[in-house]
């Protein structure tokens, strides 16, 4: 018979009381250092405190800034239905100074871009515009961009409204969205004297509509201004 080796069972009795070991070893030693690092644990908890309260601080603010948007450009609006085009124009100004960054913010550069346009004010709808419809990606922002399209037209700058009439093309998920830009890159291509380039983005437009759709007889038209013209 195998004899055991004397210290084998105190050895495993050992071993199978380590991890007990080392975890108390470890308290102990945490607690040595926080009872030497006082005042450093002490700072730590307070900066912590201070971090959360201003997180608490900052989303409060946040939310009263956004209910307080949404108050303003109410009366905004009542303003511009009230025909107060000047005072509308004013108060946006003075709202996305005060409101930069809220959800709301978009919607009043898009107003106010608008109002701008209609004004007869381009290069100043344009400075407004341009951080909401330069790149466009939601709603908003493309209608943003179309806007923008139209002042870049107004101020001689051609070229840049067919680009972002195309990058809302390709971006949008509105069918009468698409094909009003593609018509509009299209009719700038055509006043350009770039015929055939004009009548691929007619066709684009073309795609999907019914032959009821008064838009179809309109695009068909152009198309065939333009190929007459082309051919005179």
């Amino acid at each position: 018979m195998a004899q055991r080796h004397p210290g084998s069972r105190r050895t495993r009795q050992e071993a199978s009381g380590e991890p007990d070991d080392v975890f108390i070893a470890k308290v102990l030693h945490l607690g040595k250092w926080a009872e030497s690092n006082q005042q450093l644990l002490t700072v730590g908890i307070v900066v912590v405190a201070i971090f959360m309260a201003g997180l608490v601080y900052y989303r409060n603010y946040r939310r009263s800034m956004t209910q307080q948007a949404a108050q303003q450009l109410e009366i905004v609006y009542q303003n511009v239905s009230l025909q107060d085009t000047e005072g509308a124009i004013n108060e946006l100004v003075t709202f996305i100074d005060r409101f930069s960054g809220t959800p709301y913010e978009g919607e009043a550069r898009l107003i106010l871009g608008d109002l701008y346009l209609r004004d007869g004010r381009s290069e100043q709808a344009q400075a407004v515009l341009e951080p909401l419809g330069a790149s466009p990606r939601g709603p908003i922002e493309l209608q943003g961009a179309s806007l923008l399209a139209s002042a870049y037209e107004q101020v001689g700058r051609a070229a840049d409204a067919e680009s972002l009439y195309l990058s809302i093309a390709d971006r949008s998920d509105l069918d009468f969205q698409v094909r009003n830009a593609l018509a509009a890159a299209a009719r700038l291509r055509a006043d350009r004297g770039d015929a055939q380039g004009a009548i691929q983005l007619y066709q684009r437009a073309l795609d999907g509509l019914e032959d009821e759709d008064p838009q179809r007889g309109l695009y068909e038209m152009r198309i065939a201004e333009i190929e007459a013209g082309s051919n005179a």
